[in-house]
């Protein structure tokens, strides 16, 4: 079993917008709006994140998901198994509320909150 801490779903989500080659212009969409939303969630301080957003992107990639297995859009056979994988990752995510890719807070050498040698 792998630690779903430790997935980039921003990786992830750059390598099927430039390998998954969907012929379908309604799921390149849907991957290009996964891709947006992620972008903006983790660049938020975790403490200001909005677990759902997760929830949205993995709709996003479900959409995606459906029309290739009902044959209205063909995808990059490798490309496959990431996407899918990367859909129940961010549920599983959002279930077990593990914030994906964490951005900590960075706090000033000199500020009042760092710590005093």
């Amino acid at each position: 079993m792998r630690n779903i801490a430790n997935i980039k779903p921003s990786a992830i989500l750059v390598s099927l917008i430039q390998n998954a080659k969907l012929s379908n212009a309604v799921s390149r969409i849907a991957l290009r709006d996964a891709n947006k939303q992620w972008c903006s969630h983790i660049a938020k301080p975790t403490r200001l994140r909005d677990q759902h957003t997760m929830l949205d992107v993995a709709e996003q990639l479900r959409l995606i998901i459906v029309q290739v297995s009902q044959r209205r859009c063909r995808i990059n056979p490798p490309q496959w198994a990431a996407l899918v994988h990367l859909e129940a990752d961010l549920r599983k995510a959002y279930a077990h509320n593990i914030n994906l890719e964490p951005l900590l807070d960075i706090v000033a050498a000199n500020s009042q909150h760092s710590e005093v040698a």
